[in-house]
Order: C-alpha cells, then sequence, then structure tokens
C-alpha cells in the first residue's frame, strides 16, 4: 500500500477533524517520542468492546452486507508492542497463546508487534480485521475516541476483512492500486475544484427529497467526473486508482457508518443506547464530501465519494451489493445503470 501500515488509523481519525490530515500526522509523530509501556492482556473494556463488535456483525451484519453476519472474521487489536488475535482457534506461529487470561472463557493469542497494520491480515487461511487499541489511539490522537465509535472503525476494518475473503483477486488488485498514487494530479487546482464539483453533486443528491432531484445531481455528478477525467487526461492505471479505492475504501466507510445508523436507530433497546442516532462522529464527512472533497490527501477523497454512491445506490433501490464483489464492476457504474444515464 501506499501508505505507512501503521498509520492507517490516522487517515480515518482525520476524516472526523475540522484540520488537515498533517495535523493529526504531525502530533502522532510527536507523542510518538514518549512512548507509554504497553499492556501483555487485552483489557476487560478491550474484550468487551470485541464482544460487542461480534454482536453487532451478528446482529446487523446482514442488513449492511448480504453474508456480512455469518462471515467468520477473526479480530487483531494492537499497541506499540504487541498484536493480539481474538477468534482464530489454532493461528500459526509467531502467534502464541496468552497464558493465564482467556476472551469469554476461550483462549486467545499475542504475538510482537511487527509493523501492525489497521487493515486485513492474514491468519493462516482466513483474513482478520486489524485495528490499534482505542488506549494507543486516544494516547496518540487530539481526538479523543469512545469506545461506541471504536467499535464502528473496528467494523470498518473487519469489512475489509471481509472483502479480501470474498472477493481475494478483487481485493489484491483494488491494494496493488496505491503504486499509482505518486503520479495522481491530487494537488492540481483545477483538477481538484473539479473533485470539490463531484463531491457538491453526491452531497446535493443525498439530501435530495425525490428521486427526480436524485437522479439529476447523480447525473451531473457523472457527467462532471467524465470531464474532468478527460481534460486530465487520465491513464487507465490512474482510473483504476480512482475505481478501485472507492471500492476498497469506500465500501468500508460505507458499512462503519451503516452499522452505526442501525445500532442508533435501535435506541430504545438498551444494548444499543450507547449509540446516537444523530450520528455527530460522521458530521465532518458530510461536511467535507460537500466542501472540501478535492482537497483530501492521499485516498481520503476515496473513502468519501464511494461512501456517497454506495448510499444513493441504497436509495435508488438498486440490488447492486453483490455485483460489486466481481472484478470489474465500479460504483459509479451501477450508478449510471441505476438512473438510467446516457453518460459515457
Amino acid at each position: 500500500m501506499g501508505k505507512k501500515p501503521t498509520l492507517r488509523w490516522l487517515a480515518v481519525i482525520a476524516l472526523l477533524l475540522p484540520t488537515p490530515a498533517t495535523t493529526v500526522k504531525c502530533t502522532y509523530e510527536t507523542k510518538q517520542q514518549n512512548p507509554i509501556t504497553d499492556a501483555m492482556l487485552l483489557s476487560a473494556d478491550d474484550k468487551a468492546e470485541i464482544a460487542e463488535t461480534f454482536r453487532l456483525q451478528r446482529e446487523l451484519g446482514d442488513q449492511v452486507w448480504p453474508g456480512l453476519s455469518r462471515a467468520n472474521i477473526p479480530v487483531i487489536l494492537f499497541n506499540e508492542s504487541y498484536e493480539f488475535l481474538v477468534g482464530e482457534r489454532n493461528p500459526p506461529p509467531p502467534w502464541t497463546v496468552v497464558e493465564g487470561d482467556a476472551f469469554n472463557g476461550k483462549l486467545y493469542h499475542r504475538r510482537k508487534a511487527n509493523e501492525p497494520q489497521a487493515f486485513p491480515v492474514q491468519v493462516g487461511k482466513r483474513w482478520a480485521g486489524s485495528l490499534t487499541l482505542l488506549d494507543l489511539i486516544n494516547r496518540r490522537s487530539p481526538l479523543k475516541l469512545s469506545r461506541d465509535f471504536h467499535v464502528a472503525l473496528l467494523l470498518h476494518e473487519m469489512f475489509h476483512a471481509f472483502q479480501a475473503g470474498q472477493a481475494s483477486d478483487r481485493f489484491k488488485q483494488a491494494t496493488k492500486v496505491y503504486s499509482a498514487e505518486a503520479r495522481y494530479p491530487s494537488r492540481d487546482d483545477k483538477f481538484a475544484a473539479e473533485w470539490d464539483r463531484e463531491g457538491s453533486l453526491l452531497a446535493a443528491a443525498l439530501k435530495a427529497t425525490d428521486k427526480m432531484r436524485v437522479r439529476l445531481a447523480v447525473r451531473e455528478f457523472l457527467q462532471v467526473r467524465d470531464a474532468r477525467r478527460a481534460r486530465a487526461a487520465l491513464s487507465p492505471d490512474l482510473l483504476a486508482f480512482e475505481r478501485e479505492l472507492e471500492w476498497l475504501e469506500g465500501l468500508a466507510k460505507y458499512a462503519e457508518i451503516r452499522f452505526y445508523e442501525l445500532a442508533a436507530a435501535r435506541a430504545g433497546d438498551p444494548r444499543y443506547s450507547s449509540y446516537r442516532p444523530e450520528l455527530s462522529y460522521w458530521r465532518w464527512d458530510f461536511i467535507r464530501l460537500e466542501k472540501q472533497l478535492g482537497r483530501q490527501e492521499g485516498d481520503l477523497r476515496f473513502y468519501l465519494s464511494g461512501m456517497a454512491q454506495a448510499r444513493l445506490l441504497d436509495g435508488l433501490g438498486s440490488k447492486w451489493k453483490k455485483k460489486l464483489m466481481r472484478g470489474g464492476v465500479y460504483l459509479e457504474e451501477l450508478l449510471r445503470t441505476s438512473i438510467g444515464s446516457g453518460v459515457k
């Protein structure tokens, strides 16, 4: 991938802040000079969080994506010293059983951290969703996260593991496109302004109250996107860079938000009382989509543009999800089909 894997969670957090991603990165690197000794065991709070994540996957997963509730996805949480694996009975070395401790009465495993990543990690024949422990995030980030939001981030990473398991070839292809990142003209002012326009149209489509307005905004979005790409003469590998990252990161962002929305919608159930219907955590996501999409660093714009297209496909009533686990099927093309667009 094109970014340091151990810092990948900063990209997710950066989407929540009203400040540039570089501010978060500088804060991380400054505080890293004064590390705190890391625990050798999962805390009771960490175990409760993992159990809650598995519960949400089991109870809400199929409403987010077909087959997600039943997917067997292990979890890895890590600090600077150790990675902890839960949900895999016999992982290969160097994973070892954590002696004298258990997760819900079952063994869990640990290994020394060696460039751990907030991204899917292959464990034997399966993929695990991997994320930084909340304690470490809150020590390193200017934004202090709550457990409910950390659960949503872990579900984001578990969805990546689901992508890797369900569409292994597509997943490998998507991660390879980061090799084109250095040649992507993201800092070109006109190119960025055109991306801003795409974001404003996606936001307008999401806010529209009737399907005709949705279709008009989506049609204009596709026209602006096609014109931007033609003017910039994007090569096939740069087109793939956009489309595959919208598939990879946009869908995981979509899943993250949908899990939280579905949980918040059950606020009357005491088991879901910690999830807030106002979705305050993602307020900045939708502001950036509407006003700043072209000014997002690295791959951050694709989290938002892919997420927005997926939400629009939901609203248009398209049975689109299983199609996207095949290679060569893109969110934007499904949007064209859904609105009957003649835009090429």
